[in-house]
């Protein structure tokens, strides 16, 4: 007699191994043996009653550094996680009473895969049930599949929601300037003698207005397959803050509302080393938001100040605020908050700001209150 892992075995164990000389076995037993020790990502076993391996073989046994040989007459998969032989165990429980286990996703991982088990018992000429057949699988690649899947379903999912979007904004968006230049042409051809000039001046300067507005939302449009495509690197160079920002809010003075003022400070170093052409964008944007969505006269504040060694722009406006619940889909394409959507605008804006930002490595940041106004910071 031996003791192997304190279980007494006779001298010769009659049960086949896997790594033994296999001499007196057909054909076909010697061919199942290999299809045993060869079974990839996985392992195909023959359990008794006592949850012991009467034979097993596969490559799951090889990633767990186990030798089949050395499993045979010993308690099944010791080199498992103790939670999984349990769960395991009380699985067999079932197919020893009679019952098949299909595809049982084992509940933890197994060296980083994930793993199903099929079981089924073997019965003997009485009926009776003394062992089971196990076959562990690794199904690693289909739940990779089946989470490649579920973005792509996801993403399919976000495209519709923003063609959606793009329906209902590009509907309203282009409605307001168009309709404005056909009124225009029509009450042009009314005008005839010389002294309506000044009104047709006037309408002239509402369809020059409306073409501004058509090509405002086309360079939205470009500027953000141009981000998706990855057309727009960043490119600094050092210039002076202050007089950037300077010459960009005094684009705004004839473009706010009658009573709006910007005011404008910096505190520390005024030479920078950023993208101009990005960082003028995010500016424009936030500064022509804050007079967009603010209803009352009021002051738009821009700040710039260095903090720890990195310039904060602030963006602060006294308007309508932003809803809570609309505060997640802030910065996503198309999307507009339910108390903005009689202002102007594209729902793009803060998407191509936030993509900007990215492209800088830098971060940004709001607070919000509704009817108390909404404050932007972006650090560099």
């Amino acid at each position: 007699m031996i003791v192997h892992n304190n279980i007494i075995q006779p001298d010769k164990d009659p049960r086949p191994k896997i790594h033994a000389p296999i001499k007196g076995f057909s054909k076909e037993q010697k061919l199942f043996l290999q299809l045993l020790h060869n079974y990839p990502d996985g392992a195909i076993s023959i359990i008794d009653v006592n949850y012991n391996f009467i034979i097993t073989g596969g490559e799951l046994h090889q990633r767990l550094a186990a030798d089949p040989s050395d499993l045979i007459g010993n308690d099944i998969y010791p080199n498992f996680p103790e939670e999984i032989r349990n769960v395991i165990k009380q699985q067999l429980k079932n197919v020893f009473a009679g019952n098949n286990i299909s595809t049982f996703e084992l509940p933890h991982l197994v060296k980083g895969e994930f793993y199903v088990m099929d079981a089924f018992p073997l019965k003997e000429k009485d009926g009776s049930i003394t062992h089971a057949g196990v076959i562990i699988r690794n199904i690693s690649h289909l739940k990779m599949a089946e989470k490649e899947l579920k973005v792509s379903l996801e993403k399919e999912k976000e495209l519709s929601e923003m063609k959606s979007r793009f329906i209902t904004m590009a509907s309203h968006e282009f409605r307001t300037p168009l309709s404005t230049m056909l009124l225009s042409v029509q009450l042009l051809k009314k005008y005839q003698t010389h002294d309506a000039q000044d009104k047709v001046n006037k309408h002239l300067a509402r369809i020059e207005s409306s073409i501004q507005v058509l090509n405002d939302i086309l360079n939205d449009f470009l500027t953000v397959g141009k981000i998706q495509e990855g057309k727009y690197l960043c490119s600094p160079v050092t210039f002076n803050i202050k007089e950037h920002i300077i010459s960009i809010i005094k684009e705004f003075d004839n473009n706010g509302k009658e009573g709006q003022q910007i005011s404008y400070t910096h505190i520390g170093n005024e030479m920078v080393f950023l993208d101009p052409f990005l960082s003028q964008h995010i500016l424009r944007n936030l500064v022509s938001n804050a007079i967009k969505f603010t209803t009352k006269k009021a002051t738009v504040e821009v700040n710039t100040q260095w903090i720890d060694d990195r310039l904060v722009l602030s963006v602060k406006d006294h308007g309508i605020g932003i809803p809570t619940e609309y505060r997640k889909h802030l910065f996503e394409q198309f999307y507009r908050a339910s108390n903005a959507t009689n202002i102007q605008g594209t729902g793009l804006g803060l998407f191509t700001v936030n993509k900007y930002v990215e492209l800088m490595n830098g971060t940004i940041r709001y607070t919000s209150k509704l009817d108390k106004g909404t404050r932007f910071v972006v650090t560099f």
